[in-house]
């Protein structure tokens, strides 16, 4: 004991002495203290009237401590110095030392667990008088009555205690994380990050409780290689057709619920096969490890962090009022014939229309939402727990939408003799209310039309003016949808030491999931909005899925070497059970009973049934040799009920090497680096996330239904034919690295290059209609797709007196290429907007070629044989294939939807003073090089009906100036000349197509967002703690506050139009906002408060 102790102890010692090199002629005392600062973590505090600004200090030292430059440099100066802590030296004037009075104090250290911690640093600030701690972590000293104790120990938060006479301190140091070797969470394990061979980024927890929606905005802007879109996340590009969403892992429960961010201990992102593949079949899309806090020892802690705050679309699009509307119309019918007589009377004179109506202001509003999470924690040296309970409402921007949710956490560990266990539970409770909102059909609604209809039964007003849309407002109002989801989802654990370093855990998880949807369309007719009768549909969905683990861990390290080997089996089950039933003509909205139906024959019934298990063996090997050279294999093989027998099965090994070069003794002499790894990582992973049973022949009864004579009729359909051959999808991956930390620390970067491809992808062949499927072709493995790029990662940070400082920079890039379909040459997604073809990007816009506007007779000669119909103004489309024609056979790829690059910039500023402590944080994101296919455009710049179009139409072309009496009023209308524009002419009709799908709708979709601005004050320690309060912070902030962007439609964040769907990616149809919602302007303020 007494060997292990005085080998801590001057290990502790040396590491807190520094050697520098300093070689300096006829320098100051303050350019002496810079130096050595730059060289170490060190910072001098003294007062400016003890410094003085002689140049008379010559020295050349290479190599030595800071204690011996010290002594020679202040000597003459009659100065002294105090190395206070293990970042601090304060520098006195010797005078201050001479005949204090002196009281003698006695005091204790320990850690948060009462063990004692010796070697502690005792020191009074400001003078050199200090002890270290003993065995016992005792410590005694004579100091005087005033004063600040200093008391520091290397890996722990340093802490100041005023004297004021006391004579006696119980200290309890906290473990400093960061000032630790670093510690990252790995599949079943943990691991030293200096010692790891494969591609994981942690992401700070620091801020994220702080930010609405915190954890995907610190995984878009903080983690190189990760896409957000509309809360899709895709890691390293799309390696299939396919669902490519990351596994979640909480707290080593698979697909875990994610806890509230405030609940956040650590994430972890997983991004290269050596790291995946011990989640073998469900690692290919990449694994986010999170971990939650758990409980402290020591005296119960009450933790609250809340927010408020409001929030609009960030960005409107300009719509014609009511008079520009009326106008474009008139022009529409002019163009097409000019001669008609037809024109509406409603519509004849635009000036007394004035502006009118705009639906889209009346279906938005300023939204609310709040978010309150409330802990407990604390627990003895052998039993902690948490407890952790929030609440959050949410009233999004447009009307007649409300969600709550409700959480409840139980987190505890408890370790007696050679045993460890403990559980994490979760209850989650969701409630959402809302309403179909068709925001497109809002854009087209014409403003010379009032919403509401007083003699209307439902007071709302039909389409009119010649237009046939519905009213969204009415639909809001008149329809209703409520949905109620209960999580209950959780793991037990337990660990036996069964010999020094060899441990078997046993993890038992539960998954249970219960949601309930009712929807409500009213009984009403207005115009051409017709729902008669009414009808009302009700759905539930329960799960269960149950996970068993057993595994084994071996560590042991024999001088230089150290090994650590997993092994271990699990099992999962899975079932669910779905029931869904409908009527029309309810007796009443307040009374919805199915059984109470005007309509007996309208009732239907369906259910759904589905089963799955998983069954899968794992296994690990760590090496390494004095932390210099390391080695890791990983293998997996995974069972799963959803393929035939005979390809059940899959394996998954990885393997990763890495090389600490720093640790070599060729780069001592370079001190400038702390730490330099290469590493390379090759693996195979694969993907399950497709869908079960596309090995049998299946029958859908799920509301296969039509009405004849008004009464439904039900029936079965042929859904898909069966494969039995069907087996995993593969990805072969490989990833070289490089890890480097320089200027003791202060410079940290990462570079990763990847290559992935996909093997065995699952795809549609087309087979004859003659089978019955109708367009639900076999799945078969015939499709391959590659990703490769780049990943950079760059972050300096140091501190400046009282000011702690970094700035943290990453980007990433990717590119996508089909390699095969099988003999399904091309597969087509959204109106065949999209095209996925083999020697592309995935999911590129296919479409017509334009080239500008026709602006002469000469345009229109060459061209008349193929654009019979076209005239000044009109949309040029070209006639790629030059055969004379325009049809299918001329259109192209038009445009890709995954960027060139995608970046993040973060910057954390924190100052302190005596009245508290200010920190500042700012996040910017953005894309470049990506496109977006502007569906919007399609109505909204057609100019070929009487529905309500862009302000931007008002810049169409005319080949002269028209002066148009119109013949129902006999008012007279100006329309100038405007042919300096790319926004062709407007005619009722669109004669010449010019809304066809084509390049006019592709936009550049690259932005710049500052993602999230946060300020936050803390109160000084001294003052909350005469309220018995630990901790009391306010917060204020923002996000998405600017972007800087080319785009012209709501937001560049384009997800898929198709939620889950890869081939709809970057198609803004904005219909429902469903997967394509806008990114929102937020303004929040908050609390945390400890006690």
């Amino acid at each position: 004991m007494l060997t292990l102790f005085f080998i801590f102890y001057c290990e502790g010692i040396y590491a807190q002495e520094q050697l520098v090199t300093v070689d300096l002629k006829n320098a100051t005392l303050k350019k002496v203290f810079k130096v050595i600062e730059q060289q170490t973590s060190y910072r001098f505090s003294y007062r400016n009237e003890v410094i003085d600004n002689r140049e008379d200090i010559t020295i050349k030292k290479h190599q030595v401590s800071i204690t011996e430059i010290l002594d020679k440099v202040l000597e003459k100066r009659n100065l002294n110095y105090s190395i206070v802590s293990t970042k601090s030296i304060v520098i006195f004037d010797r005078k201050e030392q001479r005949n204090p009075k002196k009281a003698p104090i006695t005091g204790t250290i320990k850690d948060a667990l009462g063990d004692p911690i010796v070697g502690a640093n005792v020191m009074i600030k400001g003078t050199s008088i200090g002890v270290i701690t003993d065995i016992d972590g005792n410590f005694s000293l004579e100091t005087p009555v005033e004063g600040t104790l200093v008391v520091s120990y290397i890996g722990y938060i340093e802490q100041e205690l005023p004297l004021k006479g006391k004579n006696s301190f119980s200290v309890v140091l906290q473990e400093d994380m960061q000032a630790l070797d670093e510690v990252v969470v790995i599949g079943y394990g943990t691991q030293k990050k200096m010692d790891l061979s494969s591609s994981i980024a942690t992401l700070s927890t620091d801020d994220i409780g702080k930010l609405p929606n915190g954890l995907q905005t610190g995984l878009q802007s903080s983690v190189s290689g990760v896409q957000i879109t509309n809360g899709r996340i895709r890691i390293r590009g799309v390696g299939s057709i396919n669902d490519t969403d990351p596994l979640y892992v909480i707290d080593g429960m698979i697909s875990g619920a994610i806890p509230d961010e405030n609940n956040i201990e650590s994430i972890q992102v997983l991004k290269d096969a050596a790291s995946c593949a011990i989640y073998g079949a469900r690692g290919a899309n990449g694994v986010i490890l999170i971990n939650t806090k758990r409980g402290i020892a020591g005296k119960v802690k009450v933790e609250y962090n809340g927010y408020a705050g409001i929030k609009e679309l960030q960005h409107s699009i300009d719509l014609l009022n009511g008079k520009e509307l009326a106008e474009l119309v008139n022009e529409e019918m002019y163009n097409a014939d000019p001669s008609r007589t037809d024109y509406m009377k409603s519509l004849s004179d635009p000036v007394s229309i004035g502006k009118g109506y705009n639906m889209l202001n009346a279906l938005k509003r300023t939204g609310f939402y709040q978010k309150h999470n409330l802990s407990l924690n604390g627990g003895s040296k052998n039993a902690h727990f948490r407890i952790n309970g929030n609440y959050s409402s949410d009233q999004p921007t447009f009307i007649k939408e409300d969600n709550q949710n409700f959480g409840l956490q139980f987190i505890s560990d408890f370790v007696i003799g050679k045993f460890k266990f403990g559980e994490t539970f979760m209850i989650k409770r969701t409630n959402r209310d809302w309403s179909n909102k068709n925001v497109l059909v809002s854009l087209q609604w014409s403003p010379t039309m009032p919403f509401y209809d007083p003699n209307h039964p439902t007071g709302f007003m039909g389409a009119g003016n010649g237009t046939t849309c519905s009213n969204p407002l009415a639909e809001a109002h008149l329809n209703w949808n409520k949905t109620e989801t209960t999580l209950i989802n959780g793991n037990a654990w337990a660990i036996y030491e069964i010999l020094p370093g060899l441990n078997y855990k046993l993890n038992l998880g539960v998954d249970y999931y219960n949601t309930m949807t009712q929807n409500y369309d009213g009984d009403y007719v207005i115009v051409y909005l017709t729902h008669s009768p009414d009808q009302y549909d009700i759905s539930s969905l329960k799960s269960n899925r149950v996970l068993y683990e057993n595994t084994l861990s071996f560590e042991r390290s024999f001088g230089k070497h150290n090994i650590s080997v997993l092994a271990g089996i699990t099992s999962e089950q899975t079932k669910r059970l779905g029931v869904n039933a409908g009527a029309r003509a309810m007796a009443s909205e307040s009374v919805l009973s199915l059984g109470g139906t005007r309509d007996n024959e309208s009732r239907v019934v369906g259910s759904s049934e589905f089963e799955s298990a998983m069954y899968s063996i794992l296994g690990r090997i760590n090496y390494s040799f004095d932390s210099k050279y390391m080695l890791t294999a990983n293998f997996r093989r995974d069972g799963s009920s959803n393929f035939s027998k005979k390809n059940r099965y899959g394996n998954f090994p990885s393997f990763s090497a890495a090389w600490r070069i720093s640790q070599e003794r060729f780069m001592k002499n370079l001190n400038f680096i702390t730490d330099l790894k290469i590493r390379g990582s090759w693996g195979v992973l694969g993907n399950s996330n497709i869908n079960a049973y596309q090995y049998q022949s299946s029958v859908s009864f799920d509301k296969i239904c039509y009405y004849l004579n008004n009464k439904r009729v039900t029936g079965g359909l042929p859904v898909t034919p069966s494969n039995p051959n069907v087996k995993w999808e593969s990805q072969y991956s490989t990833d070289l690295g490089i890890d480097l930390t320089m200027f003791d620390n202060h410079f940290i970067f990462t570079f990763d290059y990847y290559y992935k491809k996909t093997k065995d992808m699952l795809v549609q062949v087309p087979i004859s209609f003659a089978a019955g499927y109708m367009n639900n072709f076999p799945v078969l493995n015939a499709g391959s797709i590659e990703n490769k790029g780049i990943e950079i990662a760059l972050t300096y940070r140091n501190s400046y007196k009282k000011l702690d400082y970094s700035i943290s920079a990453n980007l990433s890039t990717v590119k996508n290429k089909v390699l095969e379909l099988g003999t399904n040459n091309e597969i087509f997604a959204s109106n065949e907007i999209s095209k996925t073809v083999v020697g592309k990007p995935i999911g590129m816009f296919w479409g017509y070629v334009t080239d500008g506007l026709y602006t002469s007779q000469a345009q229109l000669d060459v061209d008349k044989e193929f654009a019979p119909l076209a005239e000044l103004g009109d949309v040029r489309f070209k006639d790629l294939n030059n055969d004379k024609k325009l049809n299918a056979d001329d259109q192209n790829f038009i445009g890709n939807p995954i960027p060139k690059f995608s970046f993040g910039l973060n910057t954390n500023l924190s100052y302190q003073t005596n009245a508290g402590t200010l920190d500042f944080s700012m996040i910017w994101q953005g894309s470049y090089g990506n496109d977006i296919y502007n569906n919007t455009r399609y109505y909204g710049e057609g100019m070929f009906g009487y529905t309500n179009c862009f302000a931007s139409t008002k810049n169409r072309y005319r080949a002269e100036e028209l002066s148009f009496v119109n013949p129902v009023s006999g008012i007279t209308t100006i329309y100038p000349q405007n042919t300096n524009t790319n926004m062709p002419r407007a005619i009722l009709g669109d004669p010449n197509q010019n809304t066809r799908k084509s390049d006019r709708y592709v936009e550049d979709g690259s932005y710049l967002r500052l993602k999230s601005l946060t300020l936050s004050y803390t109160l000084p320690t001294n003052l909350v703690k005469k309220l018995n309060i630990e901790k009391l912070k306010f917060f204020v902030g923002g996000k998405n506050l600017l972007t800087f962007t080319r785009y012209s439609g709501f937001d560049p964040e384009v997800g898929d139009q198709n939620t889950g769907n890869n081939l709809t990616r970057g198609i803004d149809a904005s219909s429902t906002w469903g997967s394509t919602f806008p990114n929102i302007r937020e303004y929040y303020l908050g609390l945390e408060l400890i006690f």
